[in-house]
């Protein structure tokens, strides 16, 4: 019995963050930084598992439109070891294999702060080139059964999508999809203030690698 209902709330989480199903844009929010170069689209639910535990489901998409081309961001991203330098909780990150010639398993560290526990991520991601849009898209799906316990609390449920996109003109539109379910609740206050800067500084520090390394 007990097993049965451990592979339901799997199924459950997996229809209710699978990026393959349409997001429901109903409830969503939007706000953009002050500068007007970001737009950030979110929505924070606060749910109650069978035991009365309460959790959050977290989804935002962050867009900007800036002087870098698809092949420098490509670069940044296809390198894990630099997106601790545009993803503000991650400590450490290394790409831990390759699986096939555009599919790699990642290894996150997170950085330790309340009222979050030491947590860590797993993450295999497949890259999907689209040269009739001149676009391509990374997609991140958990995978926390992939690596061996470091002794930390393993997110089970952490979905992502860049999609990168030639505008031409030398311009590219960057965005930035995420749903995931943290590994404690987060006070709904503290989420508020983390946007629109939180998601905006990570597509914005996508840029700013990817101007660097031209």
């Amino acid at each position: 019995m007990k097993n049965n209902v451990k592979a339901g709330i799997a199924v459950l989480c997996v229809l209710l963050l699978s990026p393959d199903i349409k997001a429901q844009k109903e409830g969503w929010k939007q706000d953009k930084t002050r500068d007007g170069k970001v737009l950030v689209s979110y929505n924070f639910l606060e749910k109650i598992d069978e035991n009365g535990k309460k959790f959050n489901v977290l989804e935002f998409e962050a867009v900007t439109t800036a002087a870098v081309s698809v092949e420098s961001c490509l670069a940044v991203l296809k390198d894990d070891s630099r997106h601790k330098d545009f993803m503000e909780d991650a400590e450490h990150t290394e790409r831990i294999k390759d699986l096939t010639e555009d599919e790699w398993l990642s290894y996150y560290k997170l950085k330790s702060r309340w009222p979050m526990p030491e947590t860590d991520v797993v993450t295999r991601y497949k890259l999907e080139l689209k040269p009739d849009n001149n676009s391509f898209i990374l997609t991140g799906y958990p995978a926390p059964d992939m690596y061996p316990e470091q002794g930390l609390k393993r997110m089970q449920e952490s979905f992502s999508r860049y999609t990168i996109t030639d505008l031409g003109n030398g311009q590219a539109e960057v965005t930035m999809y995420s749903k995931s379910v943290p590994v404690a609740s987060i006070p709904k206050m503290l989420l508020k203030t983390w946007i629109p800067n939180g998601p905006a500084d990570m597509v914005n520090g996508i840029v700013r690698l990817a101007q660097e390394g031209n």
